[in-house]
């Protein structure tokens, strides 16, 4: 809404470094906060519920009367500023629109591939950031690091991971392209993740430079795929939609990465590797349709075979979003 689309994943990494960096401190913090078990009759797992909740919902109760929903309604810009704002996104976008969720809208809505190729892209790539939190620690105990100390060297983890996120959100956009670099994560990702089956055959630093390796891929491809599917979708209804159901569903990561890491394998785990491969692969296949099948559709829009569509009731025409003839997929 506020940033034409070559723009729109340096800004996005940026809020999803704070994902990272939660990682990275949420450890000792919890440590810290269990140190008030008895406090008010609470055990310290309460207390870490009750201060992290009201801290995120103090903040997202301010942030209604912050976060400005409209570029037209930002009071923060001038007018001359916020013209030029609009004037550079209608360029981006051409105009097209869906701002009306009716029941043609919701029907191409909830019937374009794309949705649900980045719920299976996100979904694969998502468990690997979820399955660090039961391999990593692991390793950590075997280099004799235990509790604090542990937290504290799985911070460099994720400030390298964080690093390595931005400048390829600084690239991307740079370069308007999104496809190669999630491959290269991927393929980053599978590196470590390799290393981490053949442990046996592994030094512990081997494994610790493993975490970083794997990690650092994961945190790569992770937030370009959820700006390369934002990038393709026109109308603000479509896009919440896609939001939500990629983020939404994408998360059964989560649930999977949470079954196969069963204790009688550590600390080999070699289920949990195993799987995670071939999540990623299975993300990086759904990348490739992904983009083969937008190519092609804009090379039928090219030569002409969906201007029919211009001929539709103006209401209508104005309300396809990316199915619109104009519309032009990016990769």
């Amino acid at each position: 809404m506020y940033y034409p689309r070559h723009e729109l994943q340096w800004r996005l990494s940026l809020f999803f470094c704070s994902s990272i960096f939660a990682g990275a401190v949420s450890g000792l913090l919890a440590y810290a906060i269990s140190n008030m078990a008895g406090i008010g009759g609470y055990n310290g797992w309460r207390w870490i519920f009750i201060i992290e909740g009201l801290a995120t919902v103090v903040l997202a109760a301010c942030s209604k009367f912050i976060i400005v929903d409209w570029p037209e309604d930002a009071k923060f810009l001038t007018p001359a500023e916020r013209e030029l704002l609009l004037r550079r996104l209608r360029i981006d976008d051409k105009g097209i629109t869906m701002d009306r969720f009716d029941n043609k809208a919701k029907l191409r809505t909830f019937g374009d591939y794309k949705i649900y190729l980045g719920i299976l892209m996100y979904m694969g790539i998502t468990s690997v950031g979820y399955s660090t939190s039961f391999f990593t620690p692991t390793i950590l105990k075997q280099l004799g690091w235990t509790s604090v100390h542990a937290q504290v060297m799985s911070i460099p983890i994720y400030i390298v991971a964080a690093f390595f996120s931005l400048l390829t959100a600084y690239l991307s956009d740079r370069m308007r392209h999104r496809f190669g670099f999630i491959i290269f994560g991927i393929c980053v990702c599978t590196v470590g993740l390799i290393v981490l089956m053949a442990q046996n055959n592994v030094s512990v630093a081997g494994k610790y430079t493993a975490l970083y390796i794997t990690m650092t891929g994961g945190y790569i491809a992770q937030p370009v795929i959820i700006v390369w599917l934002a990038n393709n979708m026109a109308g603000h209804y479509k896009r919440s939609v896609n939001a939500a159901m990629q983020i939404g569903f994408g998360n059964i990561g989560g649930i999977i990465a949470s079954n196969i890491f069963p204790t009688n394998e550590a600390p080999r785990f070699i289920t949990g590797y195993s799987v995670n491969v071939g999540l990623i692969w299975m993300a990086a296949m759904a990348a490739t349709v992904l983009l083969v099948m937008m190519k092609t559709e804009n090379e039928k829009r090219d030569q002409g075979k969906r201007d029919a569509m211009l001929q539709l009731p103006e209401d209508e025409k104005n309300n396809l979003g990316d199915d619109h003839p104009r519309f032009r997929f990016v990769y």
